[in-house]
């Protein structure tokens, strides 16, 4: 469940702090999940919750956004994964805290009950919030291509001896930067990362730069970089989720990585719109409307 906190001026320490609180479903794998089901992918998330309020309201939720949720635990007396983050007025981060302890229950062992389900599916998305153990488990022979979401600097690394199984790695600039033992901190740079992350395994690698667009390593080790549209940003929390979802899309339509990439941003552009981290407004047609309208003169 994300919390998210937003103020117009920064944030005062020791003091109380004028703005606004709004709680909505989140977490990185749920997020790309009710994505890809607003896109018309058929799709069911594995995960768990808690049996609490936040465990209730997220089953409840990502099931009426169209995903399957049936193979979702839920286990008694255990808090449901939460995450606060502070906004300013910018819309960008201040801090966050998150409380991520009932996905230690996320097990091998659990893993192995879903194998029947997870077998028949074309395509298999993973985010680094997963034990190391449990990563490991599915990345040690995967039967499809797999998607990673790197989540952060520190979980990322319990990525590194399986990156030859992984189909297509998002990270971000700092991300990329640990993986790849490379300074990340211009747009060359970025290229040059993925480009080293491929080397070292990864079949493709996208490298989002925030304000500076989106980076990429596509099979054949060809690099290239497409800036981003201003946007007005109402939100960034979940806008490198969208652009997964968007990454995943593409695959499934048979685009090249170069084209995914227009639409996954296109994705990302509708989410940073939206106070949540899921847009309501995300679907084909109005990726189709923005894709279409970025190819304008």
């Amino acid at each position: 469940m994300d919390i998210l906190v937003h103020t117009s001026m920064g944030l005062a320490p020791s003091d109380s702090n004028p703005g606004s609180i709004l709680c909505a479903p989140g977490g990185v794998g749920r997020n790309v999940a009710e994505n890809l089901a607003r896109l018309g992918l058929a799709t069911q998330l594995f995960s768990v919750v808690g049996d609490d309020v936040f465990g209730t309201a997220l089953l409840a939720a990502t099931k009426q956004a169209g995903v399957d949720v049936s193979a979702v635990s839920v286990w008694p007396g255990c808090s449901s994964a939460s995450y606060l983050a502070w906004h300013g007025a910018d819309g960008d981060m201040l801090a966050a805290v998150n409380d991520m302890g009932v996905l230690d229950k996320l097990t091998p062992e659990l893993v192995q009950a879903w194998r029947g389900d997870l077998a028949q599916a074309h395509y298999m998305v993973v985010d680094c919030n997963l034990p190391a153990q449990t990563l490991a488990a599915l990345l040690q022979s995967p039967t499809q291509p797999v998607f990673v979401d790197a989540v952060s600097v520190v979980k990322c690394e319990k990525l590194r001896p399986w990156l030859p199984s992984v189909h297509l790695l998002k990270v971000n600039q700092r991300e990329a930067a640990v993986l790849s033992g490379l300074k990340v901190e211009t747009v060359d740079e970025a290229c040059l990362a993925a480009s080293a992350l491929h080397q070292a395994g990864v079949n493709q690698v996208v490298v989002s730069l925030g304000g500076d667009g989106v980076c990429w390593c596509d099979a054949d080790g060809h690099t290239g970089h497409r800036p981003a549209r201003p946007v007005a940003v109402v939100n960034t929390s979940g806008a490198g989720d969208a652009l997964l979802a968007g990454l995943v899309l593409g695959c499934a339509e048979g685009l090249s990585l170069a084209q995914a990439v227009r639409g996954a941003m296109a994705c990302a552009e509708i989410t940073l719109a939206s106070p949540h981290a899921n847009s309501r407004q995300l679907s084909i047609a109005a990726l189709r409307a923005r894709v279409d309208d970025t190819e304008k003169p």
